[in-house]
């Protein structure tokens, strides 16, 4: 399976580079569809100049009277309207390569070199334009307008529109080039096209052989995956939209309804077109792991499904619906509600409770109250527009937070955000929020989701989908004796502190659970009041807060959640039959998960919310 799930990853950054390729290819061939080649290629004011050459108004000195050394090859050229003997006596295959040549005087056999006036006068006869020439200079390869070329060359700018330079032979002074600012466009898109990124001046080059490369295996990661999914009774040829009835169960209310979906759509597209909405923040990628639902029957277990579902989950029959088609199933248990939809929630209050973080109430405008588990969570619709970079409304003892961030705004395009809810259903009929205004490190632009939300002000309305139960408490009734520890740091508190207190005070169970909360300062710390009254007034419930920048008056934990946790660890503790819940920052969550399995935590104990989603 590790190599299937290899394969895989190969396969999709193969397929972005190839397809970023295949986008420039493209986009430069409509370019060369489009484009004037006259233009192109440099001959807007070039002329094209045709003497008479007569030689018998000369009486040429014979080759063999020259004093030269052994050419390759002599011919007689014209420069200026006079003859003169080209003694090749080195060259490459081709004109551009290095080579070593002379110019003799075909009347008096005496050697020849252009002057810059002489260079100067050929590129005025090869230029048709208003523009004036500059002096002509002679230089040394590399030229930026003719790559390939590896000889001396006369270069002649003109001060015109189109920012014409022209380049002539040092030896010869043969026009070899117009170059202005439509050939350099030109010449950039055969680069692009011809993936000639390091200019070496033709398409016969090491990216090329590379990329036929990657193309190759990109074919070959794809047959393997292929192959794959053949195997696992998920590649089904189907020619025609065939529906099938399938009954599905929700989890929880135990209701259940008959929808009818095409065949080929995956069960996430499939119930989704019923109205019945699995979670999921990656849009059927296989990657977020929310999708879940339970089959009835038995089905094929994919790479996504082992490394985003447990053992456990695997063998109760937990699938991906991103990861099989409704033609596979004929009943199903989702792990969702058939209302879940959008709801339009109206602002009751919106309060900075720590430096960062506001804590956002609203209502449902309908009135309709939601159901949910705690540590639920919704999807916000953020429309397109212009956000404030810091916040207009922060209080005074916060405002040192914020010195270093200008009062600018910024335009995105919108999008959506998740945020956990702070409160359980029954615990009040508004819904709480924590929301963490996001800044960028270079300070020119705020959280997309966090700065609109956290602007928004008493009465503004917001379109919000859910809620999504995906991370929530296993079970209701769990014995005196099994434990629950929340590990928690920043505004990843919010869904730990609706299912203590749903446990709590909803439930109101009595096996020990606690808290280890984390945060920077005394200012940064979540309901820690409100927290500190629940651990007087509970005899299972501990709160333990640690500080990472915590100030002298501290008199508590200091430093990260992972060191307090460790502490503890070390006390007699059944780690058989203790449950971890995380919620924070992934680099923290992630060590945190290490800690627990390599002390030996059976990984069925731990559960994450993913809080980056």
């Amino acid at each position: 399976m590790s190599l299937i799930k290899s394969t895989k990853t190969v396969h999709k950054w193969l397929s972005l580079v190839v397809g970023v390729q295949l986008i420039i290819w493209l986009a430069t061939g409509v370019y060369f569809n489009l484009s004037d080649h006259h233009k192109a290629g440099g001959h807007e004011y070039r002329a094209h100049s045709h003497s008479e050459q007569r030689l018998s108004a000369f009486e040429l000195t014979p080759i063999t009277a020259i004093a030269s050394k052994q050419p390759i090859s002599v011919k007689l050229i014209w420069v200026l309207e006079r003859p003169y003997y080209y003694f090749v006596y080195q060259m490459g295959e081709h004109n551009y390569q290095k080579k070593h040549a002379e110019l003799f005087d075909a009347v008096t056999g005496e050697p020849f070199s252009l002057s810059a006036s002489q260079a100067l006068m050929i590129a005025q006869q090869s230029y048709s334009g208003p523009g004036q020439l500059n002096q002509a200079e002679l230089v040394q390869p590399p030229f930026d307008d003719y790559v390939a070329q590896q000889n001396p060359l006369w270069k002649v700018d003109v001060a015109d529109d189109n920012n014409t330079t022209i380049y002539l032979d040092a030896v010869t002074g043969q026009v070899l080039r117009h170059a202005n600012d439509d050939f350099r466009l030109n010449d950039l898109m055969l680069k692009l096209h011809f993936m000639d990124y390091g200019n070496s001046g033709g398409f016969n080059h090491w990216l090329i052989i590379c990329f036929a490369i990657f193309t190759l295996l990109l074919s070959i990661t794809g047959g393997i995956w292929l192959i794959q999914q053949y195997q696992n009774g998920l590649l089904k040829l189907s020619w025609s939209r065939n529906f099938q009835t399938v009954s599905v169960t929700f989890a929880g209310t135990g209701t259940r309804c008959d929808i009818s979906a095409n065949e080929s759509d995956s069960i996430l597209e499939g119930l989704a077109s019923s109205r019945v909405h699995l979670p999921s923040s990656c849009g059927g990628g296989g990657t977020c792991g929310k999708c879940l639902f339970k089959s009835v029957k038995p089905l094929p277990i994919t790479s996504a499904e082992t490394e985003q579902l447990s053992e456990q989950q695997l063998a109760q029959g937990y699938r991906l619906g991103c990861q099989h088609k409704i033609a596979e199933i004929d009943e199903v248990e989702a792990i969702s509600s058939s209302d879940v939809g959008a709801h339009e929630l109206m602002v009751v209050s919106s309060t900075f409770i720590t430096p960062f973080i506001k804590e956002l109430k609203c209502k449902v405008k309908s009135g309709k109250p939601l159901t949910f588990k705690a540590g639920a969570y919704m999807e916000f619709d953020i429309p397109a527009g212009t956000n404030q970079l810091r916040p207009t409304d922060m209080p005074k003892a916060f405002e040192k937070y914020w010195r270093q961030y200008a009062p600018t705004t910024f335009s995105h395009d919108g999008g959506s955000r998740h945020y956990s809810l702070v409160n359980f259903d029954q615990e009040t009929d508004q819904l709480t929020f924590n929301i963490r205004w996001q800044i960028s490190e270079d300070g020119h632009r705020a959280g997309v989701g966090s700065s609109y939300l956290a602007a928004l002000e008493v009465g503004d309305t917001v379109i919000a989908k859910g809620p999504y139960s995906d991370f929530f408490a296993t079970s209701n009734q769990a014995s005196d004796q099994q434990r629950r520890i929340f590990i928690g740091a920043g505004s990843g508190l919010a869904p730990l502190r609706a299912i203590i207190f749903e446990q709590l005070k909803k439930y109101h169970c009595q096996q020990p659970m606690m808290l280890i909360y984390g945060a920077r300062t005394e200012d940064d710390l979540l309901y820690h009041t409100e927290l500190e009254e629940l651990d007087e007034h509970y005899d299972n419930f501990t709160y333990i807060p640690t500080l990472s920048l915590a100030s002298s008056q501290w008199q508590g934990h200091r430093g990260y959640v992972q060191k307090v946790l460790a502490a503890q660890l070390n006390e007699a503790m059944d780690l058989d039959t203790s449950e971890f819940y995380l919620c924070g920052p992934i680099a923290m969550m992630k060590e945190v998960e290490t800690m627990l399995l390599d002390i030996g935590v059976p990984e069925r104990l731990i559960f994450k919310d993913r809080f980056s989603r």
